[in-house]
């Protein structure tokens, strides 16, 4: 029977090290055949310290050669393909199959953050993390910077990388008796070094001139945008009208630029004000009226202030004479008069379509859409972000449906703002769910995507009184993350409407429906886990690997909580239930 055995892993070791070999890609700088050779070699030591019987042994043995072997298919979800290469190839050779099962298993806990159920897992778990411990972790570390940064877009600082470094070896937990006993010492000397090595590191970027912080700097920019797009539409606004007005003239564009600062100050600085005050609790009718005296009021003004600093600083006429000759000449003429309040009607009207169309397909949308970038339909990579307000049939049939209504608008447009500042974008609303997407880039780019749901809970808990005096009730919601490849598109004849096909909605979809019986708040599938950037202000942690209703390949899901929570959670003794859902 032992001989039996031997020559099965002796199949397997010579399959998966020409499979290794000539099959995974050159990227695969650190997940390669030398890995996987010191992570066989560190599990053969393990479960001989360990006690492992020779079965259990030879089927630990086998689930290392194979637990990579995945990643000449695809990088994330590669302990799938790695099931499926072991499955296929020990059915070949007639491994027995109830022992095949257990090698699955195996393979399967070496999924990211799982932790192990068995002492066979516990070793091929602790044979993985190994190099932990070992002498060469900065230089495979770098290994696995440069491997990342092809196959899943992440790029750091070196600075950055060792504060990852850092946390991950300060996590990083034994499971065995024996390598808590022999390889925790090495790995604190591995710790030290690392700690060290950042330390020099942060040292070193300190001594680069800074005059003004990062953050204040991306805050000064950020208003220098706004400030800029909101003066260029000023400029733009107040040029047609002099233009129009007084033709193609020296003073008429001179006029038009200072009158459009004025204006491009006046959007800028007041925009948002009468938005959120008058804007939007008036009809659409009463607004675009409003809004065209509002801009009457303003252009007028701006051109006279634009003649008056004109005259002053420019013109070498009096300010008098060019007061009656280019602004009272406005008033002065019905025929002036009345085309000045067509532009200025145009004008206006032409800004409220815009703005409100911007408002319904989303600003970012109608760019692209102009720019005709969904002329065609294109593949691009994406993150979703499904959104639930919880008890949502309870709250309905309690309130009514008038006040459940107004609950509803009022939940949207309080996370609304932690939307915005993540750069995502809205694509639809259903029922009681919102759905967000980010480009792949831009929902990675400081862990946008994750930080949307901490900033809509926060949002929502500065409302939670204005709730309960409102409604009687504190809103909670639930959220699905989960990204990949979707077909852009543009659809519909009657009405136009841009749309994302592909299984990657279906998954979310189907991760958000998992929060109640993971009893979960937030879940994340592993293809977003693996190609974010959490420490330290996050953690993320293993949760469960299922296979979703309707589909065939299982998703790790995750949730991913602020560091602040899980020390509460460690006092506490136990983590927060999320509500229930009706």
């Amino acid at each position: 029977m032992g001989r039996w055995r031997s020559q099965s892993l002796q199949k397997v070791k010579e399959f998966c090290e020409e499979f290794l070999a000539t099959t995974l890609p050159s990227t695969l700088t650190f997940h390669n055949l030398q890995h996987t050779k010191e992570v066989v070699s560190a599990a053969e030591e393990i479960c001989l310290a360990e006690g492992l019987g020779p079965e259990e042994t030879e089927e630990v043995l086998i689930a290392a050669w194979f637990h990579d072997t995945g990643y000449a298919r695809t990088y994330i979800g590669h302990e799938d393909e790695s099931i499926a290469l072991a499955r296929h190839f020990l059915t070949q050779i007639e491994f027995p199959a109830e022992r095949i099962e257990k090698v699955v298993a195996l393979i399967d806990a070496t999924r990211f953050l799982q932790k192990p159920r068995s002492s066979a897992e516990a070793c091929l778990k602790d044979a993985d993390n190994l190099h932990t411990a070992k002498m060469s972790f900065w230089s495979k570390g770098q290994l696995l910077k440069a491997e990342w940064e092809v196959h899943l877009g992440k790029y750091h600082t070196p600075a950055e990388w060792a504060a990852m470094q850092l946390a991950f070896l300060e996590s990083t937990v034994y499971y065995t008796h024996y390598c808590e006993v022999h390889y925790t010492p090495l790995k604190e000397k591995n710790i030290e070094f690392v700690r060290t090595k950042l330390e020099a590191l942060r040292s070193e970027e300190a001594k680069k001139p800074l005059l003004i912080p990062r953050r204040t700097l991306r805050n000064y920019l950020r208003q220098a945008e706004a400030m800029a797009l909101a003066l260029s539409l000023g400029i733009l606004i107040s040029l047609s009208i002099s233009i129009s007005l007084w033709g193609f003239r020296e003073h008429a564009a001179t006029i038009g630029l200072i009158a459009g600062i004025f204006i491009g100050g006046v959007i800028r600085f007041f925009e948002r004000p009468y938005e959120e005050n008058i804007e939007q609790k008036i009809i659409f009718p009463l607004a675009v009226f409003t809004r065209t005296g509002i801009m009457g009021v303003l252009f007028l003004l701006s051109i006279g202030t634009g003649a008056v600093i004109y005259a002053l600083l420019i013109s070498q006429r009096p300010t008098s004479q060019l007061y009656r000759e280019r602004f009272e000449f406005i008033l002065s003429d019905p025929e002036n008069l009345m085309r000045f309040a067509i532009i200025t009607f145009l004008i206006s009207f032409l800004l409220n379509y815009v703005k409100f169309t911007t408002r319904i397909i989303g600003r970012r949308v109608l760019v692209r859409y102009l720019l005709g970038r969904y002329a065609k339909p294109q593949a691009e990579e994406r993150i979703f972000m499904f959104v639930d307000l919880n008890s949502s049939t309870a709250l309905a049939e309690r309130l009514g449906a008038d006040r459940y209504h107004r609950l509803l608008t009022q939940f949207f447009q309080d996370i609304s703002p932690a939307i915005k500042k993540t750069r995502g974008e809205i694509y639809q609303y259903v029922g009681d769910e919102v759905v967000v997407t980010w480009p792949l880039q831009d929902g990675i780019r400081k862990n946008n995507c994750v930080r949307c749901f901490f900033e809509m809970e926060k949002q929502l808990a500065r409302r939670r009184s204005a709730y309960e005096a409102a409604y009687g009730i504190r809103p909670d919601f639930k959220v699905g993350l989960h990204g990949g490849k979707v077909i852009t598109a543009v659809v519909g004849s009657l009405k136009l409407d841009v749309v994302y096909h592909g299984d990657v909605i279906n998954t979310c979809e189907r991760i958000l429906n998992q929060c109640i019986p993971l009893r979960r708040k937030f879940l994340v599938s592993e293809f977003v886990v693996r190609r974010l950037t959490l420490s330290p202000r996050y953690d993320a942690e293993f949760v469960a690997t299922l296979r979703l209703k309707g589909k065939e390949a299982e998703v790790s899901l995750y949730t991913i909580k602020r560091q602040q929570e899980i020390r509460e959670e460690n006092v506490a003794g136990q983590p927060a239930l999320l509500a229930g859902h009706a």
